[in-house]
């Protein structure tokens, strides 16, 4: 009895190959995913730095509060006043006020505006928040945090950036 050769393609070729071409979607939508998770990363980052840079700036346009330390230990904060310095006359110690509710402003919905997005997240019990520290005379660190989900778990991410000033004649 003579065998017939074999024909077409077999089913267990076809199954080898779907599994293989299934592996590969399976792969390259991993990487997107990742990549979007790296660029969403990104993203929150250069917000928080555009937030220290903000108040970095709002610092050095009230330099004898900055010398007298009324920045020092201070947070952003959803239940800050406004002491309206747009329409006001005021003073130094006033400024700090108002740059303190300016700056948070960017994180908290004070106006009750709908499809308010704050600048970074808070999510999972982690509070999107920014923070002025003196660390010594004439020295302060801008710290912000968020809330960034990693691998299916919400954590606290922070940027950090240092703040120094010349020293400056209170008046």
């Amino acid at each position: 009895m003579r065998l017939r050769n074999q024909r077409g393609v077999g089913l267990v070729e076809i199954m080898v190959a779907v599994v293989i071409v299934s592996i590969g979607f399976l792969a390259a939508a991993s990487m997107q995913v990742q990549g979007m998770r790296f660029s969403q990363g990104a993203y929150f980052r250069s917000q928080a730095y555009f937030m220290a840079s903000e108040i970095i700036d709002r610092m050095r346009n009230n330099t004898r509060a900055v010398t007298l330390n009324l920045y020092a230990n201070k947070q952003t904060g959803s239940g800050l006043t406004n002491p309206d310095c747009n329409n006001n006359n005021c003073d130094f110690t006033e400024m700090v006020d108002q740059d303190l509710r300016d700056w948070s402003a960017s994180l908290y919905n004070f106006d009750g505006v709908n499809n308010f997005t704050p600048a970074l997240p808070s999510a999972g019990g982690i509070e999107a928040r920014g923070t002025i520290e003196l660390i010594q005379q004439n020295e302060y660190r801008v710290t912000l945090f968020w809330a960034e989900n990693i691998n299916g778990d919400t954590e606290e991410q922070s940027l950090s950036v240092n703040f120094a000033t010349e020293e400056f004649q209170a008046n």
